[in-house]
């Protein structure tokens, strides 16, 4: 029986003070929210602050099992697995990550050894990295995660990969990944469930307001960031809704492209701030977002380490 859109299925993981894991003590609660008849986001609810449970997971429901776009942080696989059990019985079969993050790989290796796991190339590299030291300030360890994947973890490191594009599945149950450069990380997929019309976008659009670039870890870009989003608003067809990295609601086609437009009008007035031979402060103290694109949040910390990525052309 189909259910409203974005109706509330479940609520699973309640908060509670029950220690996990090590790489946190509290459950956040969390949401599915329906799409389409087999399209389902696992989003933290609404009310959680900050990153919660991670990002959000997509779970789409396929003639022969359960496709999964993003693990959350580990320790959710379970709330995952209750979240699907609650839509279907069929096995998760397919585990696509939209980068290399802890957010969005955490509970990986908390499914089987035989779920197909696929990514794009450059991150499964820095899944295989031996660079795991750095982003110790983060929430569970290394930013690019891949100290998860050592030892007998190895096993869950991707079995497919892909360079500019891919098809996962076929007819209705078709998955177009899409690669456009470098922006967040260097290996950000976009995720388009075909007949849905939705995208997952992962960290490229976490939210409506400045991204986190991991230059320093993950090889992101501020200076190719824009130019990836305004190359995916353009080579992507057909969808009408798009499941952020974080936000707790999908967001519209629209608002996607006018992110692009957003954080593009950034990288003019630093480029322009730049040549006139202004500061980095004086670009940061003079910005106000603009009016159309008063939805967005530039906050400080954010516009401040964008602007000197791309005063120093990173």
């Amino acid at each position: 029986m189909r259910r409203s859109l974005l109706a509330i299925l479940v609520m699973v993981g309640v908060v509670t003070t029950v220690a996990v894991n090590e790489a946190r003590q509290d459950r956040a609660a969390l949401t599915v929210l329906e799409l389409d008849d087999n399209l389902f986001m696992l989003a933290n609810a609404p009310s959680v602050q900050g990153m919660g449970g991670g990002g959000n997971t997509a779970i789409f429901v396929t003639s022969d099992g359960v496709t999964l776009v993003d693990t959350k942080i580990k320790g959710y696989g379970t709330d995952i697995l209750g979240a699907v059990r609650e839509i279907t019985d069929k096995p998760v079969t397919t585990i696509i990550n939209t980068h290399t993050h802890w957010d969005h790989t955490g509970a990986n290796a908390e499914f089987p050894e035989s779920v197909n796991i696929v990514v794009h190339q450059n991150t499964a590299a820095n899944l295989r990295s031996d660079d795991c030291d750095d982003g110790s300030g983060f929430q569970g360890g290394s930013i690019k995660n891949c100290d998860a994947f050592k030892g007998e973890n190895a096993r869950f490191l991707p079995d497919e990969t892909f360079s500019d594009r891919m098809t996962v599945h076929s007819g209705a149950d078709s998955i177009d990944l899409y690669y456009f450069g470098r922006g967040h990380t260097d290996g950000d997929t976009f995720v388009v469930f075909r007949e849905a019309r939705v995208m997952h976008t992962g960290d490229m659009m976490a939210r409506k307001g400045l991204p986190y670039l991991d230059v320093p870890s993950s090889n992101g870009s501020a200076t190719e960031f824009g130019k990836t989003l305004t190359k995916a608003a353009a080579g992507i067809s057909g969808v009408d809704r798009v499941i952020p990295g974080h936000n707790p609601v999908p967001l519209p086609w629209q608002d996607f492209v006018d992110y692009g437009g957003f954080y593009n009008d950034v990288v003019a007035k630093a480029e322009a701030g730049k040549a006139a031979g202004r500061s980095v402060d004086e670009v940061v103290s003079s910005y106000s977002v603009p009016s159309q694109y008063s939805e967005y949040v530039a906050a400080e910390d954010r516009l401040r380490a964008t602007v000197q990525y791309l005063y120093d052309g990173q």
